[in-house]
């Protein structure tokens, strides 16, 4: 009897099959299951974590605290010292001719000037008398006055460009004060008040004013002279409403109705 030879072809079929077999076992055996963590465990975790990072931030925020508390310490300290160098033992008291008169601002350099402090600077109503005014008229003066104990605000007060013409820091020249000059004054002041330092400065050439000073001289300057000018006119208005007078029986002119 003849024996049949097995052919390559043969021979492999039957291996790879039993490899398949390996394989579709290995694919459908159940996986190892891995051991997993216990939610308490976890959320222990998760509680020490956020714990750790909340005492972290308020470590921050109390190194914040401190830092600023610090610094607002310093700056209470050198504000305490700034007051002790700003008082003034003996205060600088200064009169204006007013019933009541209070300082709000100056103009200086073309910018407006604050007192320090940033409050007003008020004046009290001190005294009123009499004086012989015009003619057969009295006079009443108002005088009012403020004390300062602020070397600051003495220091602003005396370059005021009212200073020595509204106000002086001395109460017989505020109670002697021409009051018909220092209203004149005051209205050039403000009138002056408006115009820029190039303004100014163009203005004093054309009054001959000098202009190798501050502008502040200048204003003053220019008021002195734009007073004057007041001055004069007002009493050529009124020696020409006295020519043109009428005088009554007692020698009394009368004017516009108005006895002088």
């Amino acid at each position: 009897m003849a024996i049949k030879k097995k052919t390559k072809d043969q021979d492999v079929t039957p291996q790879l099959t039993n490899n398949e077999e390996v394989n579709a076992k290995e694919a459908t055996s159940t996986p190892e299951k891995e051991e997993s963590m216990p939610i308490s465990i976890v959320q222990r975790l998760m509680h020490e974590m956020e714990e750790k990072l909340s005492n972290k931030f308020k470590n921050q925020i109390d190194k914040l605290k401190l830092h600023k508390a610090k610094e607002e310490l310093d700056e209470d300290i050198d504000y305490v010292e700034g007051l002790e160098e700003d008082w003034l033992e003996v205060p600088v008291t200064f009169f204006a001719f007013s019933m009541r008169y209070s300082i709000h601002s100056d103009r200086r350099k073309g910018q407006e000037v604050l007192p320090p402090f940033g409050e007003p600077i008020k004046f009290k109503p001190l005294i009123r008398h009499k004086r012989p005014g015009r003619g057969k008229e009295v006079e009443v003066v108002s005088v009012s006055s403020v004390s300062v104990q602020s070397a600051q605000v003495v220091e602003y007060l005396r370059g005021h460009s009212l200073f020595g013409i509204y106000f002086y820091e001395n109460m017989e020249n505020a109670m002697n004060v021409d009051s018909s000059w220092a209203h004149k004054m005051v209205e050039a002041q403000r009138s002056l008040a408006r115009l820029s330092d190039m303004q100014i400065v163009a203005r004093a050439k054309q009054e001959g004013v000098s202009v190798s000073q501050s502008p502040e001289r200048m204003r003053r300057e220019l008021s002195e002279i734009l007073a004057k000018k007041a001055q004069e006119q007002h009493e050529r208005t009124l020696n020409s409403k006295l020519k043109t007078s009428m005088i009554d029986d007692k020698g009394r002119s009368i004017t516009e109705g108005k006895i002088a």
